[in-house]
């Protein structure tokens, strides 16, 4: 028996603060889940906002102002991808998971509007595991983030606050809940969309009237709108100061022209006709290819402050009496308070990550290749694991900077950096430390000269068939840059 859960599109956002009408996207995740909550699909962003990422907000995601405007892509050609590819995965009738949907959703409707573009009207089917979650257990104490959605219902989540990592727990934090209440989510998800418009509006009531009996503010609304909190003057969300947006860094790297209807497509689940075949573009130019990116070369805006955090994205339910056999929230239970909302994620939280949790390990690596199309693989002395060269982005580093300096460490290569194709972020477990993630910041690159191992290197590899690979290999490499670079050589060889 088929139910929603067996197909799940998810999605986070990362951000310079939490005032959706003020706030920029920096990082991005939509991925797609199969029936097991495995992805299967996914789709990473980084954005130069165009805006100062306040400290504050940094310390959360660890994306600095310079890192985004050195790494991160035009801001107006980010929010086009992910409102294409949301919009696609509705258009396939895909269930989008977005917790705390309200923050994430709006947002995205306002940078559509900032940048001229047009944003989703109505998305349908949206699964959001809050609001789920204070609908079938309304009197749990305690505080409602992702984290501890996450925790109690058994979901691994090993980098909170990385928009890939939040994104995938929310999905199969969703699937829990269906799996935990049955009899309560287990609908049509048309259905289950349309209970979630009215749960949620129960529950900003509740808040509502919790705010104005408990603290005497007589005046304060709570909005009632969910999925999306529709701008009340859509006119004006126009960027009348726009800066100017980094130079388009397409290089030969396969890009997807989003300004296409359905230029996205997913592979049909086997119990529904084949969805229609992928379009094949070369790449855009993104400055035809979304009206309204390209902005007047005024002076650039002053820079925003951090906003004050909005109390209502992390509110409790608070109402009538409890039954005599539940226990109702207290003023105190947690989220509703403004000092417990993350400062870039719009999620309450406050408490920062427990001791227990994997370690982050930022690194620059680079698919380098020979005239013949092979990729290169070292291993360091003292490891047995082979991998991409390059290494760990020390503070103050840009990533091209800490590329740089291992390549000529490490192989004897001196960067041409003018000539390094920057691929994105990519998430895998370390190969070498335990209880540690890798966020590698990925480029590709060509040699055609000899390179000797030095320094920490003791051995070299070049790849020609992963199939035929005797050695271990980093998890990273095998399961996103081998890919990566087989799919690549296609294009290029």
């Amino acid at each position: 028996m088929t139910s929603w859960a067996d197909r799940l599109g998810v999605f986070d956002l990362e951000t310079t603060g939490v005032d959706v009408e003020r706030a920029r996207i920096v990082t991005a995740c939509i991925a797609v889940l199969d029936a097991d909550g495995e992805v299967v699909d996914r789709w990473d962003w980084l954005a130069d906002p165009g805006v100062e990422i306040p400290e504050a907000a940094s310390e959360v995601h660890g994306i600095t102002t310079e890192q985004a405007r050195a790494e991160g892509r035009p801001s107006g050609v980010v929010v086009a991808e992910i409102t294409q590819t949301l919009r696609t995965l509705f258009s396939l009738g895909v269930p989008v998971v977005v917790y705390n949907a309200p923050y994430d959703l709006s947002l995205l409707d306002r940078e559509c509007r900032r940048n001229e573009l047009e944003p989703l009207v109505d998305p349908t089917p949206v699964i959001d595991p809050l609001v789920l979650d204070k609908a079938v257990d309304r009197y749990r104490k305690g505080k409602r983030t992702l984290e501890a959605a996450a925790a109690r219902y058994g979901v691994t989540l090993d980098d909170a606050h990385d928009a890939g990592a939040d994104a995938i727990a929310a999905g199969r934090v969703a699937r829990a809940l269906l799996a935990a209440y049955p009899d309560d989510l287990d609908l049509a998800v048309a259905d289950l969309h349309g209970r979630q418009v009215v749960w949620y509006a129960e529950q900003a009531a509740r808040f509502q009237d919790y705010i104005r009996r408990q603290k005497g503010d007589e005046s304060f609304t709570a909005s009632t709108a969910w999925p999306v909190k529709y701008p009340a003057h859509p006119g004006a969300y126009r960027d009348t100061q726009p800066i100017p947006p980094l130079e388009p860094r397409l290089g030969r790297v396969p890009v997807i022209d989003f300004s296409r209807p359905l230029g996205l497509q997913l592979a049909a689940p086997p119990s529904a006709p084949p969805a229609p075949p992928a379009v094949d573009a070369g790449p855009p130019d993104p400055r035809g290819a979304y009206p309204g990116v390209v902005p007047n070369l005024t002076e650039p805006p002053a820079l925003e402050e951090a906003p004050e955090a909005d109390q209502q994205p992390g509110f409790e339910d608070y109402g009538p009496p409890a039954p005599e056999d539940a226990v109702d929230v207290g003023p105190d239970a947690g989220d509703g308070d403004a000092g417990d909302v993350d400062a870039a994620d719009g999620d309450a939280d406050g408490a920062g990550r427990s001791d227990s949790r994997p370690a982050v390990l930022r690194i620059a690596a680079a698919i380098v290749t020979d005239p013949e199309g092979r990729s290169l693989l070292v291993r360091k002395a003292g490891t047995t694991h082979f991998m991409q060269p390059g290494g760990k982005i020390e503070e103050g580093e840009s990533a091209i900077d800490a590329l740089t300096r291992e390549l000529a460490e490490e192989i004897g290569v001196e960067l041409d950096t003018a000539s390094a194709e920057y691929l994105g972020l990519f998430r895998a477990v370390a190969a070498n430390e335990a209880d540690t993630v890798v966020l590698a910041a990925v480029f590709a690159l060509s040699i055609a000269h000899e390179v000797v191992a030095s320094g920490e290197i003791e051995e070299l590899l070049w790849v020609d068939d992963p199939d035929l690979l005797e050695v271990d290999v980093a998890p990273l490499t095998r399961d996103e840059l081998l890919p990566l670079w087989e799919r690549r050589r296609v294009q290029l060889f």
